[in-house]
């Protein structure tokens, strides 16, 4: 089933990672990183509206299910949005190797529902996808202007000892201790 982001009708990450659209470029904690590859736990996406404001945290109403959407909340600003979890020790250390990715940003989600649909298509029992970032494409939406992140999936791996933590759909069993053979 594809992900559905138009606007009609407890994750066990340790911190968060953005997509700046503006510069097509990737911020972990306020500071800029070169997003090279890494995990995606898509199993587990979860989707939802979104109001971003401000100086304010992100409020969030999440869809029950991929399937079963949330009513959309009253008042201006709600985008459709989503969070999955990202693994990678290269890029994020040792200490906190999954980070959160949750935004409701035009270009973002467009790029997530590319690489879902890629992955719905090619997954493997029991695996998760390690997944190239392979920069950007300049997109014109609607009045705007936007970049959508250009993900490709480069091969699948056992599920990381550390995202056992993480709420995952696959079985206990078919998690791996340890991700052999981890250039992420």
């Amino acid at each position: 089933m594809p992900l559905d982001f138009s606007n009609g009708g407890n994750s066990a990450a340790t911190g968060y990672i953005r997509y700046m659209a503006s510069t097509s470029s990737w911020q972990m904690r306020g500071e800029p990183f070169n997003f090279t590859q890494a995990v995606f736990d898509l199993p587990n996406i979860s989707t939802g509206w979104c109001l971003i404001e401000a100086g304010q945290a992100p409020e969030w109403v999440m869809d029950a299910s991929l399937e079963q959407r949330a009513t959309r909340p009253s008042g201006e600003g709600w985008k459709r949005g989503f969070k999955v979890n990202v693994y990678s020790k290269t890029m994020f250390g040792d200490e906190e190797p999954v980070k959160e990715w949750a935004t409701n940003s035009t270009g973002a989600t467009m790029a997530i529902q590319q690489l879902y649909a890629d992955w719905e298509a090619s997954k493997q029992e029991g695996k998760l996808p390690v997944v190239e970032f392979a920069g950007a494409t300049p997109t014109k939406v609607g009045k705007g202007n936007t970049t959508v992140p250009t993900f490709k999936i480069i091969k699948y791996v056992d599920v990381p000892a550390e995202m056992n933590t993480a709420p995952i759909s696959i079985p206990s069993t078919a998690r791996s201790a340890e991700v052999l053979d981890a250039e992420f």
